[in-house]
This record gives C-alpha cells, sequence and structure tokens, in this order.
C-alpha cells in the first residue's frame, strides 16, 4: 500500500479528457447556434470519434485506472454504494464508472449517428450515402434527440464532480495533474509507447472508415 500522493490517471488519459471536452463543447457549439460552419462540425466530429475508438481499446489495454475492467462494478456494489458504503477505490466509485461508461456511449451514438445524418439542403454525413432515405432521417432525428440529452448528462456529471469537491475529494485538479491523495496501492500505468501505438491504430482505423465512405 501507498500513503499520500499516488498517481492514479495516465497522460493519456488525462489528455483524452480535456480534448474532448473541448471537441464537445465547439461541436455543441457549432452544431446549435451556429459558431462555425458545419464542415469543421464534421471535421470535429471525426476528431471526436478517434478520441472515443482510442479510449475503448485503452479501456482494455491502457493503465489499471482507465481499464473498464478495473472501474465497473456489478449492482450490489452500486446498490452498497449509494447506501454509503464508501470503499477506498483510487479512481472511480461503482456509480461513477458506470456513469463515466454512459458518457461514452453516448457520444459514440452520437457521434455514429452525426456520420449517417443529413440537413436535406447541402450537408450530409459520410455514411448518408450509402444508406436510404429512411434510416438516414432515423439517423438525423437520433443525432439532434441524443445531442439535446447530452446537456443533462454533462450537468449530472457536473454536480456529481462538485459534490466531491464539496468533501474535499480534488478531482478537477487530479485529472490535471493525475495525482490524488489516497491510502491506496498506486495503479499500474502502462507506457507512452503504448498509448500512441493504440492512438495511431485508432486514427488509422476512423481514416479507413472516412475514406470508404468517400469523406
Amino acid at each position: 500500500m501507498s500513503s499520500g500522493r499516488i498517481l492514479v490517471w495516465d497522460l493519456p488519459t488525462r489528455l483524452f479528457h480535456w480534448t474532448l471536452v473541448l471537441l464537445v463543447a465547439l461541436q455543441y457549439g457549432s452544431g446549435k447556434f451556429g459558431w462555425f460552419d458545419l464542415q469543421w462540425h464534421a471535421y470535429a466530429g471525426y476528431a471526436t470519434l478517434t478520441l472515443l475508438v482510442f479510449r475503448v481499446a485503452w479501456g482494455c489495454v491502457g493503465s489499471d485506472s482507465a481499464r473498464f475492467a478495473h472501474f465497473m462494478r456489478g449492482p450490489g456494489a452500486v446498490i452498497a454504494y449509494l447506501r454509503g458504503h464508501r470503499g477506498n477505490d483510487p479512481t472511480h466509485n461503482p456509480l461513477g464508472g458506470w456513469s463515466t461508461v454512459l458518457m461514452l456511449a453516448l457520444l459514440l451514438a452520437i457521434t455514429l449517428a452525426g456520420l449517417a445524418s443529413s440537413d436535406d439542403i447541402d450537408t450530409f454525413g459520410p455514411l448518408a450515402a450509402h444508406l436510404d432515405d429512411a434510416t438516414v432521417r432515423t439517423a438525423t432525428r437520433w443525432h439532434h434527440r441524443l445531442t439535446d440529452l447530452l446537456p443533462w448528462i454533462i450537468g449530472l456529471h457536473v454536480v456529481a464532480v462538485l459534490a466531491h469537491e464539496g468533501r474535499g475529494e480534488r478531482l478537477v485538479a487530479a485529472m490535471l495533474h493525475g495525482q490524488r491523495s489516497l491510502d491506496a496501492a498506486p495503479p499500474r500505468i502502462v507506457s507512452m509507447r503504448r498509448a500512441v501505438a493504440v492512438f495511431g491504430l485508432s486514427a488509422a482505423f476512423v481514416y479507413a472508415l472516412l475514406r470508404w465512405a468517400g469523406a
């Protein structure tokens, strides 16, 4: 066991988190308020998809604190947490782990639906040309519906973070420098070379998908 400040979140996870925050803000602003041309909205969507593919892969082969198997718990653990039984997990509590997965799944669904969406005027997702009109309309509808849901999910996430901050847990700072003050065994942190390789493969996958779709 280790006492004091320990490195919990590796650099790739932290870069993913803050880059995703920026990209989501830019896409929401462009889609809802016309901050910039929708072509740049699409480019930001491609970047977001690359990040999400990376995060899913990193959740399988990355550092312990990033792996889904490390922080996802069963219903019993979630119920116990809600009843006030607090463990000493250095990364996510049982409820926070599922919230993270929900956020990733929602963003992935929004992004994939966006690839198949169209405004029926001059903006078409790269997958739209490969789908029938009914499917494109369904994808467009869900892209907008899920985007409308997103601020509420983000709001719940922010409220939960503020609640932890109010209890003295500096989660925002920890997601910047990666360290937390805990009496716990430090999670295994894997090398940056693996992160670079996983990101490269993720980018190559998205690039191949877009080339196939004709983007």
